[in-house]
């Protein structure tokens, strides 16, 4: 497990948060937080798919699009995902394109697949995977904090 710092963990903690909540609302559990270089928060998101019925409103995604129309395109560079899961290949691609360059995540994928019927469409492409397909490098930590962000889950 990789450490964190306590702005870090409280970073992830909310992230978890989010899941929950949005959990609450029909909506699969999973949260975002993205932060600047210096630890501020720019934005959080939630897993927004059932509610909206947009499938791409995944809680990276969402951070991401706010983030982006809030403070311009420029202020995604250089910034740390904080994710209550680990991130799908939609999502992955959508920081990397934004300039994320640090994915710090609660579940991994396995794990929080297991938490849900099974998915013939399910991607078993992990995070890790993806990155290593991308020619400029980004930083990935995790799991951590991984049975906080587990107990939001069903079952």
């Amino acid at each position: 497990m990789d450490s964190l710092t306590s702005e870090e963990a409280a970073h992830l903690r909310r992230a978890i948060s989010l899941a929950a909540e949005t959990a609450r609302f029909g909506n699969r559990p999973f949260g975002a937080v993205l932060a600047g270089s210096d630890g501020t928060v720019l934005a959080e998101g939630s897993n927004t798919v059932a509610a909206t019925g947009d499938l791409t409103a995944h809680a990276e995604s969402v951070a991401l699009r706010r983030a982006g129309a809030e403070l311009g395109l420029d202020a995604l560079r250089e910034t740390t995902m904080f994710a209550s899961g680990e991130p799908c290949p939609m999502c992955t691609t959508a920081m990397y394109q934004a300039g994320v360059s640090r994915v710090v995540f609660g579940m991994p994928l396995p794990r929080a697949q297991a938490a849900f019927p099974p998915d013939e469409r399910a991607m078993n492409l992990r995070t890790r995977d993806v990155l290593a397909l991308l020619p400029q490098p980004v930083e990935l930590i995790g799991p951590v904090l991984e049975d906080e962000a587990a107990a939001v889950f069903p079952g």
